[in-house]
C-alpha cells in the first residue's frame, strides 16, 4: 500500500496530512505489544551495545549528534 493508492489523501494539504499521521500514529500505541524485534535486529542491537562498552567514548552526546544531522541537511 502506497500512498498513491490514497487519492483523497494525496490531495490534502500538508498541516492535514500531518494531523492524520498523528492520529494514525496514535492509534498504533494500543497495539505496541504487536510489534516484533526480529532476531536480526536484536543482533545488531547487541553488536552496537558491545561496541560501545568496550569504548564509550566513541559514542556521540546529544549535542553532537544534533550538529551531524543538521550538517546533512544543508
Amino acid at each position: 500500500m502506497t500512498l498513491a493508492d490514497f487519492s483523497q489523501v494525496r490531495a490534502l494539504p500538508v498541516r492535514e496530512k500531518l494531523l492524520l499521521v498523528d492520529e494514525i500514529w496514535e492509534s498504533m500505541m494500543d497495539v505496541e505489544s504487536e510489534l516484533e524485534v526480529l532476531d536480526a535486529e536484536k543482533r545488531e542491537l547487541n553488536a552496537r551495545w558491545e561496541r560501545f562498552e568496550k569504548d564509550p567514548l566513541r559514542a556521540l552526546t546529544l549535542e553532537e549528534f544534533q550538529a551531524r544531522i543538521n550538517a546533512k541537511r544543508i
